[in-house]
């Protein structure tokens, strides 16, 4: 078993089945529709704005369970995706740790996926955005992952959040991020149109601590998990890292991909070290134990105190 590492958080359920890179057929070219000609071009992967490693997202490492003769995790591989402009998307694997990737390695080791392997067809009901995209909002785009290749699986799971977003932006809470609508590309939902935020909640308390308001965020925090609950649905996901914190110092909980019905079954759950013990349905019980033990514990190890030490 391989442990991922890196940009990347997800922990993935029981996959259907999983396909190495390697598998995959080579691919000379990608076609591309611009947004302005209209006209199908085609553009090899040499073609692509690609001239480091920093312009992969996501990058991951992969280690093995069973650590070298020093006691250190044996690396495996490094596996990094990339998404154009246009919203075609690629991943890649190679045997070099990701700081070592270079423009050669990353352009041989990338592949374009289908669009059928990444985005879901939009459902006729689905609240569109057209561009140009003001700068002020955030599009969240498919996170690329190994073990979603060949699956059918992250479709499903950008689907399922964009619903669970479009029953949001019907029953609006003033700390849940605001969904704006989605963006098509190709007949396919390409990104969600979300609400741009200054910082994470980690981020806010590693940075300064002794000006937070600790209980009002806790407070506001509880209501909007409470208004998610009132919908029927658990977050699943409950971490410093999915709540940012807006210009007034006022939670706003992000990140759907794991909000599900209670009682229905998760793609995704969870994060390590904010879970008790694994599970792979949905249920209240995921969020009061994220926010009563592990929230509460995490603000108070950066209370104001600990923040001047």
């Amino acid at each position: 078993m391989a442990s991922f590492i890196g940009t990347g958080k997800t922990i993935i359920r029981n996959p259907s089945k999983q396909r190495e890179i390697a598998r995959m057929p080579v691919l000379q070219s990608c076609f591309i529709l611009t947004s302005t000609s209209r006209q199908l071009q085609i553009m090899t992967i040499e073609e692509l704005p690609l001239y480091s490693a920093r312009d992969l997202s996501p990058r991951y490492e992969a280690f093995s369970e069973e650590d070298d003769e020093d006691g250190n995790p044996i690396f495996l591989y490094s596996s990094f995706g990339y998404i154009s402009d246009e919203y075609v998307a690629y991943f890649g694997q190679s045997n070099v740790r990701k700081c070592y990737l270079n423009q050669e390695i990353i352009r041989e080791s990338l592949q374009r996926l289908p669009d059928e392997d990444v985005y879901p067809k939009a459902p006729s009901n689905i609240t569109v955005v057209s561009p140009p995209i003001d700068e002020n909002l955030f599009l969240k785009r498919p996170k690329l992952h190994l073990d979603f290749l060949g699956t059918g699986l992250l479709p499903k799971l950008i689907l399922h959040e964009a619903e669970t977003m479009e029953l949001l932006l019907r029953n609006p809470h003033p700390n849940i991020i605001r969904y704006h609508g989605c963006l098509i590309k190709r007949g396919r939902i390409v990104s969600l149109v979300l609400d741009r935020l200054p910082i994470t909640l980690q981020h806010r308390l590693e940075k300064n601590a002794q000006h937070f308001d600790i209980e009002n965020c806790m407070r506001k925090m509880k209501s909007a998990i409470c208004h998610l609950h009132s919908l029927g649905r658990a977050h699943n996901d409950l971490t410093p890292m999915n709540i940012m914190i807006d210009e007034r110092d006022h939670p706003v909980i992000i990140d759907y991909g794991s909000c599900q019905p209670f009682g229905l079954a998760l793609i995704t759950a969870g994060t390590p070290g904010w879970i008790d013990e694994d599970y792979t349905i949905s249920a209240q019980e995921h969020d009061r134990a994220a926010q009563d033990i592990r929230m509460d514990r995490e603000c108070n190890d950066l209370s104001p105190l600990e923040a001047n030490k």
